[in-house]
């Protein structure tokens, strides 16, 4: 979480003072591939931990950087494909409680 917030500030940051000329945007990738040093059932309980279930598939990249590219008055963003990963550590249970 703190990598991703640490993008996402650099990235408005970076918008703002390269803009108008340049527009800054970011992927905020989740698990997509399994490290190379990384068990299976250490990889598919990660993916488990997901809001979504499921991490990006590679393609997914493609398609999120051509949105960006075409979307010509976006800056600043910060895109999280990531399953919902950024929202796992405020999510309630079943009791409300954050877990």
């Amino acid at each position: 979480a703190l990598s991703k917030s640490t993008l996402w500030a650099a990235t408005e940051m970076m918008a703002q003072a390269l803009g108008p000329r340049i527009r800054v945007n970011a992927i905020g990738p989740g698990p997509t591939l399994k490290n190379t040093r990384q068990h299976d059932s250490d990889f598919d309980a990660q993916i488990a931990g997901l809001i979504l279930k499921r991490g990006p598939e590679l393609p997914e990249f493609g398609a999120t950087i051509r949105y960006l590219w075409a979307a010509r008055s976006v800056t600043g963003q910060m895109i999280a494909l990531d399953g919902g990963q950024h929202l796992a550590w405020q999510t309630p249970d079943v009791t409300g409680m954050a877990e």
